[in-house]
């Protein structure tokens, strides 16, 4: 008991002893190992801020995306622009040869024609002063039989002379007519000339913008990319594979609402002609086979292993689809026809002349020059068309060959190499065509 006392005694006198010390301040306990709630606030607003510049720093790169297929559009509609102009060229140079040709033609047959009118007329003046002093003497013998034929000699020169005057005031005028056609196709070649010169320096500066977003924007997409690592706490590789699925995810989204939208197109334009075939039969009018009916396959090679591809309708389709994926890797070049670079509707006019069919060099021509197919016909061999207003086919600026069912090749744009994509993007037209 006295024990038990003594250490109760003991305890109280040093809990007595510290309370003074504590009072005045005495030594300070040790921190917490958990949290402050000053830390948590820090923390959130730190993480707050560095969520805020990730959002910024993505909101640039998608920015820069932005502007990056901006200038490419730019360019591609410059590019169409200027192959449209020396296609058009091209035209017009043959027609201002042709009409120069006829026209030289022309004058010749009217020059042929006037000395004809000159010599028959010598002609029929000699002729007729002997006839007539003959015929002053058949009448005065009184020979009726020689004056009747006397008299058809004359009428028949007089004919003659009457023929070829008509031939050859007809002559001159179709040297006037040719002549004047033949002014106004030199005139035509001389504008398609002036504007061609135009389109190629447009499309040059378009180039140039386009070259120099390309670098600017690599530059600054790899100065935002290693921001974001370094805020996420990530490697730079990590972060630039992230911005690449990002980047996969919108094209995926885009091509799901274009198909979409091409696939709503379809069936509009599906009942469309259901309705005018209804009416046609109605008014009893004669068939028309469509344009886009599938033509029978004449099988041909499968193509590359690494590449999906379907057989073409045609064995030439099948030659162009082999050709065009035979330049995967190429780069593009605006104006580009090959051997080693290409644009767009130049890959497409290779392709195709390899399978011994001619196209222009013009995107916007091989769409209106040859028979439409719809989106839910094509096939392998078949080209698709892409434009800023696809009710509007003036605006075409980009084509690509279909080498299986949602699938093109093409030469794309600047910075890009020749390859395989959906077809299903922005822009798509909702018919293709099946050059022939």
């Amino acid at each position: 008991m006295t024990e038990g006392r003594t250490a109760r005694r003991t305890l109280l006198l040093a809990l007595t002893a510290a309370v003074p010390l504590i009072a005045v301040g005495g030594p300070a306990l040790a921190d917490p190992v958990y949290p402050s709630q000053g830390d948590v606030d820090a923390a959130k607003a730190a993480a707050a801020a560095t969520a805020a510049q990730v959002d910024s720093l993505q909101a640039q790169l998608n920015s820069q995306q932005d502007q990056l297929d901006a200038a490419q559009t730019s360019l591609s509609v410059a590019t169409e622009d200027y192959d449209e102009a020396r296609a058009l060229l091209e035209q017009r140079t043959s027609e201002a040869t042709a009409a120069a040709q006829a026209a030289a033609d022309a004058a010749q047959a009217y020059e042929e024609a006037r000395i004809a009118v000159g010599q028959l007329a010598s002609q029929t003046y000699r002729g007729s002063s002997g006839d007539y002093s003959s015929f002053t003497s058949v009448l005065a013998s009184g020979s009726i039989t020689d004056y009747v034929d006397g008299k058809a000699t004359l009428d028949h020169l007089a004919g003659s002379r009457a023929d070829v005057q008509a031939e050859a005031a007809a002559a001159k005028t179709l040297a006037e007519s040719t002549a004047a056609q033949a002014a106004d196709a030199k005139q035509a070649q001389q504008d398609a000339t002036d504007a061609t010169a135009k389109a190629q320096k447009t499309a040059q500066k378009a180039a140039d913008a386009a070259d120099a977003v390309v670098a600017g924007t690599q530059a600054k997409t790899d100065a935002l990319v290693a921001q974001l690592a370094q805020l996420q706490q990530t490697t730079v590789a990590l972060e630039q594979q992230r911005q690449a699925g990002l980047e996969t995810e919108r094209q995926a989204a885009a091509a799901a609402t274009a198909q979409a939208a091409g696939a709503a197109l379809a069936a509009v334009v599906a009942q469309a002609e259901a309705a005018a075939r209804a009416e046609a039969r109605a008014a009893s009018a004669p068939s028309v086979r469509s344009s886009s009916s599938a033509r029978g396959s004449t099988g041909g090679s499968a193509g590359s292993a690494s590449v999906r591809r379907a057989a073409g309708p045609t064995a030439g389709a099948n030659t162009a689809v082999d050709w065009a994926l035979a330049q995967l890797g190429k780069p593009y070049l605006w104006a580009g026809d090959g051997p080693d670079s290409f644009d767009c509707s130049g890959l497409t006019m290779r392709a195709w002349q390899a399978a011994g069919v001619g196209l222009p060099h013009s995107s916007r021509i091989q769409y209106s020059g040859e028979a439409k197919v719809d989106l839910s016909d094509l096939q392998a061999g078949d080209l698709v068309f892409y434009a800023t207003n696809t009710a509007n086919p003036g605006t075409i600026h980009h084509v690509g060959m279909v080498i299986a069912p949602g699938t093109m090749v093409e030469a794309p744009h600047t910075g890009a190499n020749v390859r395989t994509s959906s077809i299903y993007r922005s822009g798509l037209m909702p018919y293709g065509t099946r050059p022939a």
